[in-house]
């Protein structure tokens, strides 16, 4: 029995381990997973996060976190184009970034409607059984406006012009905290990746005259904002709570490799 008192706070623990990884949670250190979770795509020489950067990822490099709406393993919003260059500054001087052999960037905006296409030439992307993704099922894959109320969007409209019209429905608490939801929960497209449709807007490395590329859509906006296709250009230093980023990744080039273990060995 005693025994058995002294194994139960382990099995909590491990249990506690599998649910976050079935929940699509980050177990471990945020660094480590962040770029562990790199997937190649195919028939390119470059690999894309299987999520968003998370909330508890930004503060591991960072040391604080901007976002409006916080949970850990939220994607992190109300960060600029510059904010995010920063970070990957940072990122690419921690040992565990430098451990992969690759350099984490942003995705220009062709690299992140190939990743997110999946070999999908239609609105939205393929899933890995060839399921061609329509406005009509886009819920399987995304956060969007439609789907992150937990009230049909027609009761919900009813409910707060109720509100505003009777003073008795006040007696009950129609509030309703609606943003985007942790990463991973939504089935992912046919490589592998998630919520390249909807949740948050994303950041690329691609540049329209002053501005900055931002691709996929974010978690208050509609279907046909989240397409694939869809984009939309903001100041490098605009920060709102639906706009976030991923990372893409290449390999390090041999001579920088080559500088960085003499940096190494050079260290007392």
């Amino acid at each position: 029995m005693k025994r058995l008192a002294l194994l139960l706070p382990l099995l909590v623990l491990a249990a506690g381990a599998v649910w976050l990884a079935a929940r699509g949670g980050r177990a471990g250190d945020p660094v480590e997973r962040l770029v562990a979770d790199m997937v190649p795509i195919p028939g390119q020489d470059f690999r894309m996060g299987k999520y968003e950067v998370t909330q508890a990822q930004w503060e591991a490099v960072m040391g604080e976190n901007p976002s409006k709406f916080k949970g850990a393993d939220h994607p992190v919003e109300c960060v600029s184009w510059d904010d995010c260059q920063a970070f990957l500054e940072k990122l690419n001087a921690h040992p565990a970034a430098r451990a992969t052999g690759l350099v984490f960037r942003l995705p220009t905006e062709e690299e992140w409607e190939t990743a997110c296409r999946a070999g999908s030439t239609n609105d939205f992307c393929r899933l890995a059984d060839g399921t061609e993704i329509t406005e009509a099922t886009l819920g399987r894959v995304a956060w969007f406006d439609e789907n992150l109320s937990t009230r049909p969007r027609w009761l919900a409209r009813s409910l707060a012009f109720a509100e505003r019209l009777a003073d008795r429905v006040r007696e009950v608490d129609w509030s309703e905290t609606v943003s985007h939801k942790p990463v991973g929960r939504k089935e992912p497209n046919a490589w592998g990746l998630h919520d390249l449709h909807g949740n948050v807007w994303e950041w690329t490395e691609t540049a329209d005259g002053e501005n900055r590329v931002a691709r996929g859509g974010g978690w208050h906006f509609s279907a046909r904002r989240c397409v694939s296709s869809g984009r939309f250009r903001d100041s490098p230093s605009d920060r709102n709570d639906n706009l976030g980023f991923r990372l893409c990744a290449t390999q390090r080039p041999a001579a920088e490799e080559t500088h960085a273990e003499s940096a190494e060995a050079a260290e007392p």
